[in-house]
């Protein structure tokens, strides 16, 4: 079989036309699928082929098989979890990445896409009002931006303690105190453990009914951290939207001896760059580190994420500067920006070109215009829900997402019946809430991330929550005993 640069037209147009058809079909598709995971096996799977196959009818048959089993989280009305779609350009702009194919961790292995990588970084900072000479790694998502921010707070947290990480390893090394809220993301948790900080390690701080840190709970629990302190706040909690007080957490981090502050924006860091929602993050600026996925209100397609550290040089020495001798010079003096000192991956796609294209394209006004629109159509649909007898809206709805419970009667009735109505939801495939906990409660979590969510998505999927509330609601009472 042999390959040439003049088969790749016909291959790609037949994808694209594959894809947009698809795209296009999202507004209208069921959400969620009917099908088996037995039947995917039998039209994906079979013995390993054994010789050629033509191209373009693996493309058609490939593109007909998956559709069979996708979830349409790319539509308007999906609002399960924390799944965004993609802007328009910034899915062409992968489209791009992938052809081009470069290779980006070294500025020498691929130029041009280095310093588009460099430029959306600085245009990032500034959207966020980060500052301005912070080190930006782009990743595969909040979860490796996470474990990159850890590792570079451990070393840096250890080296102040007398201990340097990289020499000595972590045998014997002096024990780190881990401050988190008690709605702690289990992204959170898993880089803990990835780094070798256990749960022993974790000090919590109780947060009030929207799921924010009690300020006035801050100063007492760190005053019990004898020695380094890694403190991890949110912005965005996943099932209220909260923003945690980052001028008390930076102030009590601050006056410790030897603290770090690392803000989970996975979801909410996004509202810095929006002048009606800047308040809520008020002292933000004053952490150590950050993350946020790109994939969820950014609109990215995957994978996209980001870590940010103030120190631009404790995030390269942590990805290995030390053991790169000038790599390390280089990663932080222009024009020569090495992405593999601000990073864990050795290998990647250029996942900061698609980030280019979408601030290129939208500026800031279109951003800011993109995440006002998302939270004030969460809140359109909390008043719609709020209006009927039996649902609860948990929180105050003060970003792009809230919690809401079906029923009334006790906690067992309650839990029972949110289950039922959002399963039914997603069996139903018009719209796609997902499931989560509220200390303690099963509730259904709405998020709003969508850059294609309208007024009229908002308003059909009310009706739609509303109707199977209530169907749900009329058989529950049915089956109860007279």
């Amino acid at each position: 079989m042999t390959h040439s640069f003049d088969q790749y037209r016909a291959l790609l147009n037949r994808s694209l036309a594959h894809a947009t058809d698809y795209l296009e079909s999202l507004p209208e598709r069921p959400i969620d699928t009917p099908v088996s995971s037995d039947t995917l096996r039998t039209l994906l799977g079979g013995p390993l082929p054994q010789g050629h196959s033509d191209a373009q009818t693996v493309l058609d048959d490939l593109a007909h098989n998956i559709e069979q089993g996708l979830i349409g989280s790319g539509g308007p009305r999906y609002f399960g979890y924390a799944i965004g779609g993609s802007f328009p350009v910034a899915l062409a702009a992968d489209w791009l990445v992938s052809a081009w194919d470069q290779n980006v961790p070294y500025y020498v292995s691929s130029p041009a896409t280095s310093v588009a990588e460099e430029t959306a970084a600085e245009w990032m900072l500034e959207l966020l009002g980060l500052p301005p000479k912070a080190g930006v790694g782009f990743t595969s998502g909040a979860q490796e931006a996470i474990y990159s921010a850890m590792i570079t707070a451990r070393n840096t947290l250890l080296k102040r303690a007398g201990w340097d990480v990289a020499k000595q390893g972590l045998y014997e090394a002096p024990r780190i105190n881990v401050v988190v809220s008690d709605q702690i993301h289990s992204t959170i948790k898993r880089a803990l453990w990835m780094i070798g900080m256990g749960e022993s390690q974790i000090k919590t701080l109780p947060t009030d009914h929207n799921l924010r840190i009690i300020p006035e709970a801050i100063p007492a629990v760190l005053a019990e951290c004898d020695g380094p302190t890694l403190v991890c706040a949110q912005a965005g909690c996943i099932d209220s939207g909260a923003y945690d007080p980052f001028e008390a957490l930076a102030a009590a981090v601050k006056a410790h001896p030897n603290a770090w502050l690392h803000v989970d924006g996975a979801i909410g860091l996004w509202s810095a760059a929006s002048a009606q929602q800047r308040h809520l993050l008020k002292g933000i600026e004053l952490a150590d580190s950050w993350d946020t996925d790109g994939h969820k209100w950014f609109n990215m397609p995957y994978d996209s994420g980001v870590v940010i550290v103030r120190d631009a040089a404790l995030l390269a020495e942590a990805m290995g500067g030390n053991a790169m001798g000038a790599y390390l010079t280089d990663a932080i003096a222009k024009p020569d920006r090495n992405a593999i000192n601000f990073g864990i991956a050795a290998s990647r796609r250029a996942r900061g070109v698609p980030v280019y294209a979408a601030i290129k394209t939208l500026g800031k006004q279109g951003i800011e215009a993109h995440l006002d629109n998302s939270c004030r159509l969460a809140k359109r649909m909390a008043d719609h829900l709020s209006q009927v007898e039996g649902i609860t809206i948990l929180n105050d709805v003060v970003s792009n997402r809230f919690s809401a419970q079906f029923g009334k009667g006790d906690d067992d009735f309650r839990n029972q019946l949110t289950a039922r109505v959002v399963h039914q939801l997603q069996q139903d495939g018009f719209c796609y809430p997902s499931t989560s906990g509220y200390k303690g409660l099963k509730t259904m979590l709405f998020s709003v991330l969508n850059c294609h969510t309208t007024e009229a998505d908002i308003d059909a999927s009310a009706e739609r929550i509303i109707a199977i509330y209530q169907r749900e609601l009329a058989r529950c009472n049915d089956a109860v005993p007279a």
